[in-house]
């Protein structure tokens, strides 16, 4: 990487080392693998070859966050977005009566869509708009969104229909698993471990095994039937008038969606500059929209920066040298599924939702008064009782103009066109269910 005018290493600049930037890549790895055995088990479910899924998942995410570290020179990962491979699985495919290749294609014309308005520098236009307050709201609907993802993938919650539902069982070994791992964490964070949340991990996976002993999950990434999809994306949907709604909606769900996530996951770290603006950012939105063209185009629904990747920043990472290990062990989910599949999801639960918890908690600039804790409140509220991160960003910034309006503060142009757009997003989403 190229070595800033002042003659500091970028490690040196953000604070960080190699050891520590290789061992939270690993932590981003460990947080989100989970992701190569869930994407194709969603989409498999509306008719898509569970193989090309697979590989497009491992592949594809691999090289994405490969890119954002060399290229963006940020510590985030890419991955299938979970919130639009249901949408496309459940709703495009089996309400709307779709094909999966027809589905494909919505997933590939809303990529292109996002790859136009990101070379036009429209999704930065936006992010540097953001005022304090909805930063600070956006990293808490993130950080809602990554507890709620470990509460779920503990079972101690219920989702239907991208809902919450009821609870679950909370003396299961899955909630077991998320208890150790939690308190590990609070330990240790407590004492001064960097790596807290990893180490956490690690200590439910040795518990959680020696309970319930090593077990291999059937689905995992394959080579096998990993051409099952390629090119076979239905491009001609675009011609269809009842498409054109579905592929707005995949790409609200992505323009907003990664704009939350990479203001969210940056917030009260190094990754900022003196002005509070992500260097690198415009990269970051660019790599996420080639991987979501490139991975329509092998058998996947929309990739986006990944959540998980809080865990890595916790641990340390500062720079892209983290997301470039995350990228490589993603990827090597191709060759090494047989031995790395015997690692328990539940295990990494309590590091998801310890991370959440010190999220919640920081202080973060702009974060006093009303103007600031009623959009927060609003974002958490809609995050947790939609599971959607693109609703919660709506409600926020429709709280926050409405405050400015009475206020008598007209909101910067970019804000106020934000908002709109965010809302007309959601309107489009219940009306295509």
């Amino acid at each position: 990487m190229t070595e800033p005018s002042t003659g500091t290493s970028p490690l040196t600049a953000r604070g960080s080392t190699w050891r520590r930037e290789v061992f939270a890549g690993m932590s981003t790895f460990l947080a989100l693998s989970h992701i190569v055995v869930v994407n194709p088990a969603v989409l498999s479910q509306g008719g898509f070859p569970h193989g090309a899924a697979s590989f497009a998942t491992a592949a594809v995410g691999g090289l994405a966050t490969i890119a954002m570290g060399l290229w963006a020179r940020l510590p985030f990962a890419v991955a299938p977005d979970m919130e639009t491979n249901a949408m496309i699985a459940f709703s495009v495919v089996g309400t709307l009566a779709y094909t999966w290749p027809q589905a494909l294609g919505m997933v590939f014309w809303s990529g292109v869509a996002m790859l136009v308005v990101s070379l036009l520098r429209l999704r930065e236009a936006v992010v540097n708009a953001i005022p304090a307050e909805l930063r600070s709201a956006l990293a808490a609907a993130v950080a809602a969104f990554i507890g709620l993802v470990g509460l779920r993938m503990s079972h101690l919650v219920i989702t239907s229909d991208s809902r919450l539902s009821g609870s679950g069982d909370w003396t299961a070994a899955p909630a077991v698993a998320l208890y150790i791992g939690l308190a590990v964490a609070l330990v240790l964070d407590a004492s001064g471990a960097r790596a807290a949340a990893v180490l956490g991990a690690i200590a439910a996976s040795a518990v959680y095994c020696a309970v319930g002993g090593i077990r291999a999950t059937a689905a995992h990434a394959t080579l096998h039937d990993a051409g099952a999809a390629l090119f076979r994306f239905d491009l001609t949907v675009i011609a269809d008038p009842r498409a054109w709604g579905v592929i707005l909606v995949l790409f609200a769900l992505d323009f907003f969606g990664s704009i939350a996530k990479v203001v969210g996951l940056s917030a009260n770290t190094p990754l900022h500059d003196h002005e509070g603006r992500v260097p690198g950012m415009r990269q970051a939105l660019l790599v996420d929209a080639g991987a979501t063209v490139t991975g329509s185009a092998v058998g996947s629904s929309s990739f986006v920066a990944y959540v998980e990747s809080a865990v890595g920043i916790r641990a340390g990472a500062r720079t892209g040298i983290a997301a470039v290990v995350t990228g490589l062990l993603l990827f090597s989910r191709l060759f090494l599924s047989p031995v790395l599949v015997h690692v328990p999801v539940e295990a990494t639960t309590g590091a998801l939702v310890f991370v959440a918890v010190k999220m919640l908690t920081v202080r973060r600039p702009g974060t006093t008064g009303a103007p600031a804790l009623i959009p927060t409140a609003a974002a958490v509220i809609v995050t947790v009782a939609t599971l959607a991160i693109d609703q919660a960003m709506a409600a926020a910034f429709l709280v926050s103009t409405a405050a400015r309006l009475i206020r008598r503060r007209w909101p910067h142009p970019a804000l106020w066109g934000t908002t709109l757009t965010l809302v007309a997003g959601v309107v489009l989403q219940y009306l295509n269910r």
